[in-house]
């Protein structure tokens, strides 16, 4: 018989040669911690967030009950759910008793476990944070760690979550931020193994029969996203280099846009770093007259980092730092770009442990938000922080994990500071882990203008959906200029089909060390201005669509599965995506004028020339002229945003409709 004990904490067994804490913390929601340190830590991932952060209050628990009968345990929650306890596997049980999911065992290894789960046949397995080289992550073999990689997709990410939504609807959390590996049916076609490194075994099971619920559960463990700004769904200016290093740069930007009819909400001042002082003049003009033109104004940044001249400025000296062995110049960790630097950088980073360091840090940042006017930033870098054994952090905690606890925190506090802006502030950064969706801006790292890197940042997009992040963005039709003869001849036809889905995102970015809008042919530009104008007027209802992503989870670009689980064409789509519940967009992201479009169940209404389809079946080689793109409505859903967007775009339409022509 299984070895156990109940008490108000939860249930107490032995699995094994392992101790085990299993609680019931929400409705169908189950958590089972390995013991550490001869206890169970109650402060995993979710909980040392909220708790930095001031928002941690501990769970309140379930009663559960316990029946023994067949050489098995059983422990039962009011909520109808239970856990099956056999001396060879922990089976989780719904409300209607049958197993969700099946922990076949754990073993441990000094202080890192091994756990084996038992995969369902057929079952597709998403999640495990941004994803470019496929949604699907069943067959892989993950290592889930922060690393910067130009122009890569496969295996890296910036923003790594220890999560996975099954097709079967229910999820599965990992919830450390340490260093972990997700073998998802690659060495064992049957089985999920999930290696900690150097952390205790911190599992969360959400197990309703609903996904929608699920990642609502999981949000709500982890955090909602915050609403963004308004002006945050607009288009986002971002480095031209060197263009933005000087104030006549921005200027020139700024009246090429309006030259050309181009609207733009926010610029981002990537040659106005923080702590240049000879720029602080030039900077506040910059501001004052941006926002004379109704703009906004966000710098750049590397997440948490100050100079050493930041103690003459700011009185920022040494004792605000995060120390090691070595003092407080940090070795950025391995997950460094090569590209970027051949050796790593040495970093000073503000030591969030400490509310002396954080205080300081709000006087520095008060500078820029209040004197300056700084509407919000992009923070960069967020892979770079370490987590070795010899860090020291004010707090006296354990190192371990900061990869991906530090930028998170530090995202999500400097939003808070921007939020402080009258109309509001915007936090776009690149990295982090498990809460990432509190800043909640995420762009999609750096790829090079070519149809190869399409895809994949819209599989990155609706991977971090599918892990609870629900704004994701990217650097539109690439960072860096092609490397591909062919694609280099074909910039504009690159451009515009990156343009044409990303219109129909979050909010459009232009940004890196390529050709810009205003600098191609009439043609070109008149689609830009067009679609630029389109995403204009889908505001109401992004903004409608983005206020029930921060209510439940769900994100705003949303796979298809989410739309129709018991749909197989559905669950395997991953080059279309719903924006909100009632646009379908299905972007063409090759060279050919031509692409199949799956149409789900239901009547979809084509918003660019009327036409209805019924679903539930495959429109086989729809031309796509290389100035258009596919977007349906779902017919019988009225919202007013989307009805707003639907009578503020019939110019914008009609134009699209012509230069199709």
């Amino acid at each position: 018989m299984i070895d156990y004990s109940l008490s108000p904490r939860g249930a107490e067994i032995v699995f094994g040669k392992n101790k085990l804490l299993i609680t019931n913390e929400d409705k169908c929601v189950w958590r089972i911690r390995s013991e550490s340190g001869g206890g169970f830590d109650d402060m995993g991932a979710a909980q040392t967030l909220a708790s930095d952060l001031g928002e941690y209050t501990a769970p309140v628990l379930s009663a559960l009950e316990t029946a023994e009968e067949n050489g098995y345990l059983k422990i039962i929650s009011r909520d109808g759910t239970a856990v099956k306890i056999r001396p060879e596997c922990i089976e989780i049980l719904n409300t209607a008793g049958k197993t969700v999911r099946k922990i076949k065992g754990i073993t441990r290894k000094e202080k890192s476990y091994t756990v084996s789960i038992e995969a369902i046949r057929g079952e597709r397995l998403y999640g495990t944070g941004e994803r470019f080289d496929r949604v699907i992550q069943r067959g892989k073999k993950l290592d889930l760690y922060a690393v910067d990689r130009w122009c890569q997709t496969k295996g890296n990410s910036y923003i790594p979550i220890p999560v996975l939504l099954s097709s079967g609807a229910d999820m599965m959390l990992l919830n450390r931020y340490e260093r972990s590996v997700f073998d998802i049916c690659s060495s064992d076609r049957n089985s999920i193994i999930i290696e900690t490194k150097s952390a205790p075994v911190d599992l969360y099971f959400f197990i309703s029969d609903s996904a929608a619920d699920n990642i609502s559960a999981y949000c709500s463990l982890t955090g909602f996203a915050p609403m963004p700004p308004e002006w945050a769904f607009g288009t986002i200016v971002c480095r031209y280099h060197p263009e933005f290093y000087t104030k006549e740069g921005v200027y020139a930007m700024a009246d090429a846009m309006k030259e050309n009819d181009f609207p733009w909400s926010a610029v981002i001042l990537e040659g106005f770093r923080p702590y240049q002082k000879e720029k602080f003049d030039e900077l506040k003009e910059i501001c004052d007259k941006v926002h004379s033109m109704g703009k906004k104004v966000m710098l750049y940044e590397q997440c948490g980092r100050f100079p050493k001249d930041a103690d003459v400025l700011f009185g920022l000296d040494d004792s605000f730092a995060v120390s090691s062995s070595g003092g407080v110049e940090l070795s950025e960790t391995s997950s460094y770009n090569k590209l970027d630097n051949f050796n790593k950088k040495k970093m000073r980073c503000i030591d969030l442990t400490s509310q002396r360091c954080r205080d300081k840090w709000e006087e520095f940042w008060n500078y820029y938000v209040g004197e300056m006017g700084v509407d919000g930033a992009k923070i960069d870098f967020c892979e770079q922080f370490p987590d070795g054994d010899d860090i020291k952090f004010a707090d006296r905690r354990n190192p371990a994990g900061a990869h991906h606890w530090y930028p998170t925190l530090y995202n999500t506090l400097r939003l808070r500071h921007f939020g402080t802006r009258p109309q509001g502030g915007l936090n776009f950064s690149r990295g982090g882990g498990i809460g990432a969706q509190r800043y909640p801006f995420v762009w999609a790292g750096d790829q090079r203008r070519e149809f190869y890197f399409l895809k994949p940042v819209i599989r990155a997009a609706l991977s971090l959906g599918l892990s609870g992040v629900p704004f994701v963005s990217w650097d539109m039709a690439g960072y860096q200029p092609s490397f591909n003869p062919i694609d280099k001849r074909q910039e504009d036809r690159v451009f515009l089909r990156g343009l044409e889905f990303t219109a129909f995102s979050p909010c459009i970015q232009t940004h890196g060390k390529i050709k810009r809008p205003y600098d191609f042919d009439s043609h070109t530009k008149d689609v830009y201005r067009a679609y630029s104008k389109l995403h204009e007027a889908l505001k109401p209802y992004l903004i409608e669509q983005s206020a029930v992503s921060c209510k439940t989870g769900l994100p705003l670009m949303r796979h298809l599965f989410l739309y129709d689980s018991g749909d197989e064409k559905c669950a395997d789509t991953e080059d279309e995506y719903m924006l909100g519940e009632a646009l379908l967009v299905s972007p063409v992201l090759t060279r050919r004028r031509r692409r199949n479009i799956y149409l789900p169940k239901g009547k979809w209404i084509n918003i660019f020339d009327g036409k209805e389809y019924d679903g539930g079946r495959t429109l086989k080689r729809f031309i796509v002229p290389p100035e258009s793109v596919p977007v349906f409505r779902l017919a019988g859903v009225s919202t007013p945003g989307l009805e707003e967007f639907l009578a503020n775009a019939r110019e914008q339409i009609d134009t699209i409709n012509r230069l199709s022509e």
